[in-house]
């Protein structure tokens, strides 16, 4: 796979599917040179990112489909996933709250504060038509 080379894989919302976006990452991820920390990282950030879409864009009963972009560029690994669900203001989703902290009644989406926290860029878009996260990590190649 070469610089600019993208792999996409579709799959039914379901949270059993979420290791497949984690199998196809790894086939990518080692071709692009990942290490095994970097693979670790991009591990984390595509199975919150799938588990968001799963859960959140089609509802408990929801019967979608998430897309993911994989896309091996200079040294570096960006992923998107996209659903065609319900989407969200990614300007709502607050900072993450811990059990016991004050105003520990506030809810923050933990999952793309943990993508954000282990990649080196992400970014939201969401609207009716649905949502796409796309996040990359650099790598030491």
């Amino acid at each position: 796979m070469s610089g600019g080379s993208t792999v996409v894989l579709r799959m039914r919302a379901l949270p059993e599917n979420v290791a497949l976006a984690r199998l196809a990452l790894s086939g990518v991820a080692a071709i692009a040179g990942a290490s095994q920390e970097e693979l670790a990282d991009l591990k984390l950030a595509v199975s919150e990112i799938c588990t968001n879409a799963v859960v959140h864009a089609y509802g408990p009963n929801g019967t979608g489909s998430v897309v993911i972009r994989y896309t091996v560029g200079d040294a570096a690994v960006t992923v998107a996933v996209e659903d065609t669900g319900v989407g969200f203001d990614p300007s709502s989703v607050e900072e993450p709250v811990l059990a016991g902290v004050p105003d520990a009644d506030r809810v923050g989406s933990l999952g793309l504060h943990i993508a954000r926290s282990v990649t080196d860029e992400l970014r939201v878009e969401s609207g009716d038509a649905g949502s796409v996260v796309v996040f990359t990590k650099q790598l030491a190649v």
